[in-house]
């Protein structure tokens, strides 16, 4: 694998805006050259709700990665998330031509034939079109039909839509920043690329990844996916939550949380207490750590109570075998697997963090770099290039990485164009 050639994600969060740049091996793994982060400003839930505070924070990240790595990103994979996203599986059909083979023109047809059939408002444009079956004359589990015989051609398709202009908003922030946007890609679908093993897809997995601003969720079953959808409940309300009942700053309330809470109350012993000063009038107050667990476990029941509810109404939550992995920087609380698998009715859960990384990877070694490396990582499969001029080359695999390739062909392979910028996502 040539020196030169380097990725980029740019994970565009409600807390924090992440920058991974990385460089593909020969063993497929993904070499971890720069990272970057910084507070995200004008933005809420995954929206821009101040372009200028938006296009700082993004170029102070983009700025520390790229001192990291020694290079300047001219190109990026950014990630898209927020509760406008919606999804739908349909299907289409076509009848083949007078040599009864199918042929890629086909394939092509029956794709868009499900496509259309998706209501689109003017206000909604397609962000991914996912084909997650093939089925000739009637045979399912078609993976590669062209070539094939048959009469008739079905394609069953996963399509994930988005607010037009949010998702423009977001990527205008990141061309502000002299950094073409290569690719807007789901960041549910990112992140499940740097988590999600091979068996967990193919039993059937459910990804939530618990964000600042929101929880984005996807479904994969029988190693494709079968649903994405994103709530607005997350981590930040955990954190007002705490301000508001012990009258602290938010800033208080973060470090509160992270440094103290769980999300199982009952594990924190009455015996423990934590001095927090109060907002205002700068008095000085002992609470019991119980307290601040008792705060959160109601809320982390919430954010996995409504997933479930988003998965039952998605008619998925009773096809899942392999269990949940959750991830993003929501997800690193004590306790919350336990927790998690109480509300999901026993599944299964683990903490995901991201996998198959060499070089600098202690630095995106949590949940909380998650999307930024699955970024990364979709960008290096598809051989895009972070430099400008620089000749693009496709990921190589080699043996250690084979179930990651195989993930990327049941996930990303499969995408059809959707966005604008003459590339498929």
């Amino acid at each position: 694998m040539r020196r030169d050639h380097f990725v980029a994600g740019i994970d565009v969060g409600t807390t924090k805006i992440c920058v991974v740049i990385g460089r593909p091996t020969d063993r497929g793994a993904l070499d971890v050259v720069g990272v970057g982060t910084h507070p995200s400003n004008g933005l809420k839930r995954g929206i821009v709700v101040d372009r200028e505070e938006a296009r700082t924070s993004i170029a102070q990240a983009v700025a520390a990665a790229e001192r990291m790595a020694e290079i300047t990103v001219a190109g990026a994979y950014v990630g898209i998330t927020g509760d406008h996203i919606q999804c739908a599986n349909v299907t289409g059909r076509v009848r083949t031509g007078q040599t009864g083979e199918v042929t890629s023109e086909d394939v092509e047809k029956v794709v868009q034939s499900a496509r259309d059939s998706v209501s689109l408002p003017s206000d909604r444009e397609v962000i991914h079109t996912i084909v997650r079956d093939f089925v000739l004359d009637g045979q399912p589990g078609i993976s590669r039909p062209v070539g094939m015989s048959a009469t008739y051609l079905d394609a069953e398709v996963h399509v994930v839509t988005g607010m037009q202009n949010i998702i423009d908003n977001v990527e205008k922030c990141v061309e502000d920043c002299g950094i073409t946007v290569q690719r807007s890609v789901l960041e549910p679908i990112a992140t499940s690329l740097a988590v999600i093993t091979e068996a967990e897809r193919d039993l059937g997995v459910i990804l939530v990844d618990i964000g600042g601003g929101t929880t984005d969720i996807a479904a994969f079953d029988n190693g494709s996916i079968c649903h994405t959808s994103g709530i607005p409940v997350a981590g930040n309300h955990l954190t007002r939550d705490i301000a508001r009942v012990l009258h602290i700053s938010t800033e208080d309330a973060e470090m509160l949380k992270c440094r103290f809470g769980r999300a199982v109350a009952d594990m924190v012993s009455v015996d423990d207490y934590v001095q927090v000063t109060i907002a205002g009038t700068g008095d000085a107050e002992r609470v019991p750590q119980k307290l601040i667990s008792e705060i959160i476990e109601p809320r982390v029941e919430e954010i996995f109570s409504m997933v479930k509810s988003d998965l039952r109404r998605a008619g998925v939550y009773h096809t899942i075998n392999g269990g949940v992995v959750i991830s993003g920087g929501g997800s690193q609380l004590s306790e919350m697997p336990r927790l998690a698998s109480a509300v999901l009715d026993g599944l299964p859960v683990r903490v995901g963090p991201p996998r198959n990384l060499v070089g600098l990877a202690e630095n995106v070694a949590t949940p909380a770099h998650a999307t930024g490396v699955g970024l990364a990582i979709q960008a290096a499969v598809n051989g895009a290039s972070a430099i400008s001029g620089a000749a693009a080359e496709p990921l190589s695999v080699g043996h250690a990485v084979a179930s990651l390739k195989s993930l990327w062909q049941g996930l990303v392979s499969r995408l059809v164009p959707s966005r604008r910028r003459g590339s498929s996502h």
